[in-house]
């Protein structure tokens, strides 16, 4: 999963703190919906839908923190 990053809100209109919240989509779950929300106000800043085995790629392939 990824670490929390800072983004422009536009409602706070500062560089804030963001938080990724994953949700399966759909009754066989092959799709994954990302969406990426301001820490602070909670406004949605950016919302992705992906298929899972795609997202399951991406994650094998990030280096982790240890």
């Amino acid at each position: 999963m990824l670490g929390a990053k800072q983004q422009w809100c536009p409602r706070c209109k500062r560089y804030v703190q963001t938080e990724q919240k994953q949700s399966y989509v759909g009754r066989q779950k092959e799709l994954v919906r990302i969406i990426i929300t301001c820490f602070k106000c909670r406004t949605t800043l950016s919302s992705k839908t992906t298929s899972a085995a795609a997202l399951e790629q991406s994650a094998e392939d990030a280096p982790t923190e240890q």
